[in-house]
């Protein structure tokens, strides 16, 4: 059985790959210094999975720790998700991002290193392309022109990625450059942070549950259908068969791959809240705001290179995000949405 180690891995997409992982027979290490997420994630693995899971509390920032966890639980492999991932947060706040994440994946690197570990896949974001770009958005196609200190961190790691795949030759490196992930556990007991007013699926979670009096849509004017933002929505669970198609992949070729990960079409905020409503029977109040900085009216991905080299294509579509997404809220939150 081998032991893999996820940073982040009680968050959102690291929680899931925690389950799927176990499930496929690997012993996960957790580290997670819970700065956007709680540590009873971890009973919440252990209740799905019925296994037990290896939790250390703290920042991989933290050289100590860092070496611990690799002499503790002779780590074969790294599935990297932790970091800051908020763009407007990030242009407020450039250095703390670039220090979380970028400082944080080097002394991770550093450790693989010293530890003799040499597979790593790593949660980048299709941020990293920038702006209005020819649509799909290829891989092997777009330019990289980060526009924010989100997205340049993230393209800043992806870099260093390759230059050690360069002096290290045994290296097994798999790049994963997400859309917009959504939906939740079948389970309904793990899902996206509420908390996270960034992104649109937990902010509509909020107004149903009446935490949030109104949805905000920031920008209404956009050169889009509607004139609300578009984007590449893909079920969490697709994203994490992904890593493990990924991570298949990787343990049979050396070096630097990336693949993007969505569902390889776009929908705009209105349409989401659309199925939201038909799904609840009840209105979202909306207020518009002004266009948030950093954001862009449309954008979606091209999957052809994870079809063609990963075997790999979403399964799920919108309606299935939304259900899982409120079946979160009932099973989670005991929230009745149903009177």
């Amino acid at each position: 059985m081998k032991n893999i180690l996820i940073t982040g891995g009680c968050g959102y997409l690291g929680s899931h790959c925690a389950v799927k992982l176990i499930e496929k027979g690997y012993k996960v290490i957790i580290v997670d210094n819970l700065s956007n997420s709680d540590s009873s994630i971890i009973d919440k693995i252990t209740k799905i999975t019925k296994s037990k899971v290896i939790f250390y509390k703290g920042d991989i920032r933290d050289n100590k720790l860092v070496d611990k966890i690799f002499f503790q639980n002779k780590v074969d492999s790294i599935f990297h998700f932790s970091g800051l991932k908020s763009i407007s947060e990030s242009i407020k706040y450039p250095i703390k991002y670039y220090s979380s994440n970028v400082e944080g994946t080097i002394n991770l690197l550093r450790a693989m290193e010293s530890h003799n570990v040499n597979k790593i896949i790593f949660s980048s974001s299709a941020t990293v392309y920038g702006n209005n770009y020819k649509l799909p958005w290829h891989e092997e196609l777009c330019p990289l022109l980060p526009n924010n200190p989100y997205a340049d961190t993230k393209l800043t790691i992806e870099k260093i990625l390759q230059a050690l795949s360069k002096s290290k030759i045994l290296f097994k490196i798999g790049i994963l450059r997400y859309f917009n992930p959504a939906g939740c556990h079948s389970s309904g007991l793990i899902g996206d942070n509420l908390e996270n007013k960034n992104n649109l699926f937990p902010s509509i979670l909020r107004v149903i549950m009446k935490r949030d009096k109104y949805l905000n849509i920031y920008g209404n004017n956009y050169d889009t259908k509607d004139g609300s933002g578009i984007r590449d929505y893909i079920h969490v669970n697709d994203l994490i068969e992904g890593h493990l198609k990924a991570f298949n992949y990787i343990n049979n070729h050396d070096g630097y791959h990336l693949w993007n990960l969505g569902m390889g079409k776009g929908l705009s905020v209105y349409e989401i809240i659309n199925v939201f409503e038909e799904k609840i029977g009840k209105k979202i109040n909306t207020k518009i705001k002004p266009k948030r900085e950093g954001d862009i009216a449309q954008f979606w991905s091209s999957t052809i290179k994870a079809k063609r080299e990963l075997l790999w294509e979403p399964e799920k579509n919108i309606k299935d995000m939304v259900e899982d997404s409120v079946y979160y809220l009932q099973k989670s939150y005991n929230y009745k949405i149903f009177n």
